[in-house]
């Protein structure tokens, strides 16, 4: 945590008449010395605390300047942000998982802040069969998301997402659904569901709300 060496303006009554070249002048000069190091290359600051950050330039570059966090012991710089965003792309489903019809399961990945989102939902059948309960399901193919994909938090993220409608007075529907990196019988991304509660109408799960950094 930086020092400020402020001047001080003493409490009333017995307070001076404010003198603002040395009262409120000085002491954004000693803000601004105390931060100038984190508006340059932080090659200046050294061992810094852990997590400190700081602006980094990159140059050249049409953004030259991305945020920089020390780890402990070098500066980590963010992705450009300036990049565009891929379009929505379909996820394979696994048979005999369906889309519930007008809700295409999707993702869209932001490649420059390693970001992906879900939307969609899924049904086991077209006819809209009551999906299984206490047990996980993988609903994805093997091919739907790339190992590259894989979340950061140990190759693991996990949501509670909304289902079909409760079809019974103090009822309950609901789903866990989570991403888990897999080997077998290749590497990937999969999508798995664990149904909770009671049969919900329409008996589908959505991925709106699936999030993760990868």
């Amino acid at each position: 945590m930086a020092y400020f060496n402020f001047n001080y303006v003493t409490d009333p009554p017995n307070d001076e008449q404010v003198d603002p070249i040395t009262q409120l002048n000085e002491n954004w000069e000693d803000v601004n010395d105390k931060i100038r190091p984190f508006q340059d290359r932080p090659t200046t600051l050294i061992n810094p605390p852990k997590g400190t950050e700081a602006f980094y330039p990159e140059s050249p570059s049409s953004d030259s300047y991305r945020i920089a966090v020390y780890n402990g012991t070098s500066w980590c710089r963010s992705l450009n942000h300036s990049g565009s965003q891929a379009v929505w792309q379909a996820l394979e489903l696994r048979s005999p998982y369906v889309a519930r019809t007008g809700f295409p399961p999707v993702a869209k990945i932001f490649p420059f802040m390693r970001y992906v989102i879900l939307s969609g939902s899924v049904q086991i059948s077209a006819s809209a069969t009551p999906w299984p309960t206490n047990t996980s399901v993988e609903i994805t193919t093997d091919t739907a998301i790339n190992s590259s994909l894989t979340p950061v938090n140990g190759g693991f993220s996990m949501s509670q997402c909304a289902t079909g409608q409760v079809t019974a007075a103090n009822g309950f529907a609901s789903a866990v659904v989570w991403l888990q990196a897999e080997t077998t019988p290749t590497n990937r991304v999969a999508i798995r569901v664990r149904y909770q509660g009671d049969s919900g109408g329409g008996n589908f799960v959505s991925l709106d709300g699936m999030r993760w950094w990868y």
